[in-house]
């Protein structure tokens, strides 16, 4: 009981000390609006408003609608047009053909394997079953066959995705040449 009579008194004593100071803190606005995130902007302009930009495309307040902007190194802005050129545009086009390509050999390799999968599935099968030499020797030709499809086929991927990598080389050297 001792303890709570202590706990009261002290948080009516705080209030006590504690109410007569807010109106002083309400005043020393003086109208006018005073915050401390207030700071100069990248160009010296005294600005309260927390960072915020306003107006028309993420420009300043102050500039108005189609004002001057700062730009640094903004890649949104740095490299703009740059569709419009007709060597940008070939590489982009080149690139697009280069991914459809790779994207082409990867599902007939994947197909190749299928097809080997299930000669060397038939191949067990008639082992398993007893064929004749000259069948289970047909499934091998085949097996051997289908090996040699999926080395090639391998060779021409590799192909595609060094075309593809020298088209992204010469797309970035483009951009690069602005």
């Amino acid at each position: 009981m001792k303890n709570l009579r202590t706990i009261i008194l002290s948080a009516i004593v705080a209030g006590v000390l504690v109410v007569p100071g807010i109106p002083a803190t309400a005043e020393a606005k003086d109208g006018r609006e005073y915050s401390h995130f207030r700071k100069h902007d990248s160009h010296g302009k005294w600005k309260g408003d927390h960072g915020r930009r306003y107006g028309y495309h993420g420009r300043e307040r102050d500039h108005g609608r189609y004002g001057r902007h700062h730009y640094r190194r903004d890649v949104r802005h740095y490299y703009r047009g740059h569709h419009n050129k007709a060597e940008i545009r070939q590489d982009f086009k080149d690139i697009r053909n280069a991914r459809n390509e790779v994207r082409q050999g990867r599902k007939e390799l994947r197909g190749d394997y299928q097809e080997l999968r299930r000669d060397r599935a038939e191949l067990r099968r008639d082992i398993r079953n007893g064929a004749s030499e000259a069948e289970i020797r047909r499934d091998r030709q085949e097996i051997r066959a289908d090996l040699r499809e999926i080395r090639s086929d391998r060779r021409e991927l590799w192909q595609d995705q060094a075309q593809l990598d020298a088209a992204r080389r010469e797309l970035k050297q483009d951009l690069r040449k602005r």
